[in-house]
C-alpha cells in the first residue's frame, strides 16, 4: 500500500502559475497600501504552527510570528489572506518546511517569496530530502534539534542584540525536545517492525526513525474507493487492529466506515499541532495502541 505520495516539485509551477501570478499582484497591492498594525516588532514568518512554536520558544516576545497555515487549515486547499500577505512582505526571516512535496509550499511559497523580496530563509528540511522522504519533516526529533540550532543562528544574525537570550532559550527548548524524544523512543521500542493504519501518511519520519511502518488509507492523495475500502476492511480484520488514526485536517468519512466495519476505534493524531514536545508525547501515548505485528 502506498505510504508516501508525490506532489509538485518546487520552482516547477505548472498548473499553479496563474495562481502564483495572482498572488504577486495581491502582494503589490498590499505593499502599496502602506497599512501597518500597532505592533512594531520585527516579523518572523513561518509556514506551519509547529515551526511557530520553535520561533516562539527561542525568540520569545522579541518578534511577531506570522503563521501562513492557521489552526485547522488544510495544507492542500488553504489560500493565504491579504493580511497574511502584507505581513509576509515585511518579514525579516522565513522558516519554511522546505520539502518539495509539502503541498502548501509547492503551491504558494515561491510566488510569495518572489514577490515579497528576500527575507532570510531557514529550512526545516535543510536540503536533506528526496522524493522518498515524508514532507512532515518537523515531526522528526533528530531534525527538530538541528532546526532549533538553525533558527537560533538565524535569529542571532538578524537580531544580534537578542543573541544571548536566544542561546539560553534554545538550550531550554533542546532539553524539552530530548525529553519528549526519550518518551517516544521508549514507547515505540517494543513495537519495532510493527505497522499501524492512518488516513493521511504524515508520520513517515517517526516511522522511519523508530522502525515501524505506517499504512496509508488514502491512495495517491485521495480517499479510497469502494474496492479499496473492502480490501482495507479485510486487512484490518486480519491484523486485529484496535485503533485507526485520523487527522483533524482531513475528512474522517473513510476512517469511520473502516472502524464501523472492523470494530476498531478512531483516534486523532495532529501532525500540525503547535506545541511540539506536548504533541510528540501525545504520539508516544497513542501510537502504540494502534501498532500491530
Amino acid at each position: 500500500m502506498t505510504i508516501q505520495h508525490a506532489a509538485p516539485q518546487r520552482r516547477t509551477y505548472g498548473p499553479h502559475r496563474t495562481r502564483a501570478v495572482s498572488i504577486c499582484a495581491l502582494l503589490l497591492v498590499a505593499a502599496c497600501s502602506g497599512e501597518r498594525g500597532a505592533d512594531e516588532r520585527p516579523v518572523v514568518a513561518v509556514s506551519v504552527l509547529p515551526l511557530a512554536y520553535f520561533v516562539d520558544r527561542i525568540a520569545g516576545d522579541s518578534v511577531r510570528v506570522e503563521v501562513l497555515l492557521p489552526p485547522g487549515a488544510s495544507p492542500v486547499t488553504y489560500e493565504p489572506s491579504m493580511r497574511q500577505l502584507t505581513a509576509i512582505a515585511d518579514a525579516s526571516l522565513y522558516v519554511e518546511v522546505g520539502h518539495p512535496h509539502f503541498p502548501f509550499e509547492a503551491t504558494w511559497l515561491d510566488a510569495i517569496l518572489d514577490a515579497a523580496g528576500t527575507p532570510s530563509i531557514v529550512s526545516a528540511s535543510d536540503g536533506d530530502v528526496d522524493e522518498h522522504t515524508d514532507p512532515h519533516v518537523w515531526l522528526s526529533p533528530a531534525r527538530a534539534l538541528r532546526l532549533s540550532a538553525r533558527i537560533e543562528a538565524a535569529l542571532a544574525r538578524e537580531f544580534p542584540a537578542e543573541s544571548a537570550r536566544s542561546a539560553a532559550t534554545r538550550l531550554a527548548l533542546d532539553r524539552d525536545i530530548e525529553a519528549a524524544e526519550r518518551e517516544l523512543r521508549d514507547s515505540l521500542a517494543p513495537h519495532r517492525g510493527g505497522h499501524f493504519y492512518v488516513f493521511h501518511p504524515a508520520w513517515g519520519e517517526i516511522a522511519r526513525e523508530y522502525g515501524i511502518i505506517q499504512v496509508a488509507i488514502e491512495r495517491d492523495g485521495k480517499a479510497p474507493d469502494a474496492h479499496d475500502l473492502l480490501e482495507l476492511v479485510e486487512r484490518i480484520r486480519d491484523d486485529h487492529v484496535e485503533v485507526i488514526f485520523a487527522q483533524p485536517h482531513f475528512s474522517r468519512a473513510s476512517v469511520d466506515v473502516l472502524a464501523s466495519e472492523t470494530g476498531a476505534r478512531v483516534e486523532l493524531l495532529d501532525p500540525l499541532a503547535y506545541d511540539w514536545p506536548y504533541n510528540v508525547r501525545d504520539v508516544a501515548r497513542k501510537l502504540p495502541r494502534g501498532i500491530v505485528p
